[in-house]
């Protein structure tokens, strides 16, 4: 696959870790062009998600602070299906199952991972929910054109029946 030109992030953090230093990152790796807000809090994340459109959510874990698989939990409960990746300090082996479990599409080491790694990661959770929005739409579609055949074979039957009777 190849990266995106664009990403609209919201970062979800607290007051302890905005997102300067992930601005920063970003700005430097200049493979994709990234266009970071940030929200602080469980409750300023939320409002920023009903009222803009992001291609994909970056929450700072900070237990204690911010509960990050909490607000994965939150917003997969609440249908949400925007791309979603946990960013915290606890390594990935213990934390990403954890991670993947609350319906994130994946959980980074700040301490260990790249600027370009990260990008990656989110490049692929975007296409992921882009692919389910995608399959989602086909299979709706295919109900209604399963119902619309539904409909017109009935209505052959019920013209079909009424021919027979007329000859009888």
């Amino acid at each position: 696959g190849a990266l995106r030109s664009y990403m609209g992030l919201l970062y979800v953090s607290t007051h302890h870790r905005r997102g300067a230093w992930l601005a920063g990152a970003f700005a430097s790796d200049r493979a994709v062009q990234v266009k970071l807000e940030g929200a602080v809090g469980m409750t300023a994340g939320l409002a920023r998600l009903r009222d803009e459109a992001f291609d994909a959510v970056l929450v700072s874990h900070e237990p204690g602070l911010l509960d990050a698989l909490e607000l994965a939990e939150a917003l997969r409960g609440g249908g949400s299906d925007d791309a979603l990746i946990l960013l915290g300090e606890q390594s990935e082996q213990e934390l990403a199952p954890l991670a993947y479990e609350a319906g994130a599409d994946g959980y980074v080491c700040i301490h260990t991972t790249t600027t370009r790694s990260l990008i990656w990661i989110v490049t692929r959770a975007i296409e992921r929910h882009r692919l389910l929005r995608e399959n989602r739409r086909l299979g709706q579609a295919e109900q209604q054109r399963l119902q619309s055949e539904h409909v017109e074979t009935q209505r052959l039957l019920d013209e079909q029946r009424s021919l027979l009777r007329e000859l009888e």
